[in-house]
């Protein structure tokens, strides 16, 4: 393609110099008949042979001027004809090689998938491994159904799934175990709260374990009820002991615990502890100012009034506080 225009520019470099060549003659042989015309005496003929030289040598150089600026003009339209061949056959040579490219890396990923399967079934089982160390059994499950859907190795998936419903059930029941534990020491010091916090976790972590969940949704409300129970059992043997204040220790305790109805059913019972204690307490108060032991005295008639204010001996006793105050001073 660089040798096309060879003849084209021969061509117009010969016109050209062709031209000048015949520009000049004229004008030479214009100026020479000037001269002899002037030499003769006829000046009006040798300035018009001169005009008529300067203008088909003007004509002639212009003709030249034109056959260079066409000749540019063509030179400048090969080039660019060049240029659009040269980018045209290298749009075709990389639309082959990439063309090539895309078979060879089809070529490639196939022969990746044969040459590298058993790396990357080593791989998987590696990374099944890790999540079952982890106990993180929803990853692993993932693993082992892509395992079986991508690489079809059935039976392989078939021992880790083994392995890893083998290591689950392990790990959940060392967990339900220990928390049972944790469970029990707090139920022990009526901690019910964090005891049903600590089974919430448990189920949250195991949704799935219906063993898990019917422990969190039974076991802090079947403590707090035997609970219950016992304090019931322990409130009746006091009562039937006169044991008034166990009995009153007791009914504090069961307060949390009944409910309206159970509280209505102990009303009569608990009146009687009260009465037993305050029968109690008056009759300590009536033995220390009998034994003049004001000190002692005071201290009951206090505990009178602090545990029983609305009753007609605490006002007896605020009363009689201020005579008691003094002779404790003596």
């Amino acid at each position: 393609m660089a040798e096309r225009p060879f003849i084209p520019k021969t061509l117009f470099l010969l016109g050209r110099f062709t031209l000048l060549v015949i520009a000049a003659v004229m004008l030479g042989a214009a100026i020479g008949l000037a001269i002899v015309f002037f030499h003769q005496g006829d000046k009006l003929y040798g300035i018009g042979t001169l005009a008529v030289g300067l203008l088909w040598a003007a004509v002639l150089l212009s003709l030249a001027a034109i056959i260079t600026f066409l000749y540019r003009i063509l030179e400048h339209h090969q080039g660019q004809v060049g240029a659009w061949h040269i980018l045209s056959d290298n749009l075709r040579r990389q639309e082959t090689q990439l063309q090539q490219m895309s078979e060879n890396v089809l070529i490639s990923d196939a022969a990746k998938e044969v040459v590298y399967r058993d790396r990357d079934r080593q791989l998987m089982k590696n990374a099944i491994q890790e999540d079952i160390d982890k106990k993180d059994w929803q990853a692993a499950y993932q693993l082992l159904e892509q395992m079986q859907s991508r690489f079809g190795y059935s039976r392989e998936a078939a021992g880790f799934r083994q392995l890893i419903d083998s290591e689950r059930a392990q790990a959940v029941k060392a967990a339900i175990e220990q928390t049972c534990l944790q469970v029990d020491n707090l139920c022990a010091g009526l901690n019910w709260s964090e005891a049903q916090t600590l089974l919430d976790g448990l189920a949250k972590q195991f949704p799935k374990e219906p063993e898990v969940v019917r422990m969190a949704q039974e076991i802090v409300s079947q403590k707090r009820a035997e609970h219950k129970t016992r304090l019931l059992a322990s409130w009746n043997e006091a009562v039937q002991n006169d044991e008034v204040d166990r009995g009153i220790e007791l009914l504090r305790q069961l307060d949390q615990y009944l409910t309206p109805s159970e509280a209505a059913a102990l009303e009569e019972s608990a009146r009687g502890v009260f009465r037993a204690k305050l029968q109690n307490l008056g009759v300590k108060f009536s033995i220390a100012v009998t034994e003049r032991n004001w000190s002692a005295a005071l201290q009951v008639g206090r505990q009178i009034i602090s545990e029983f204010p609305n009753s007609r001996m605490a006002e007896e006793v605020r009363s009689k506080l201020d005579i008691l105050q003094q002779r404790a001073k003596v």
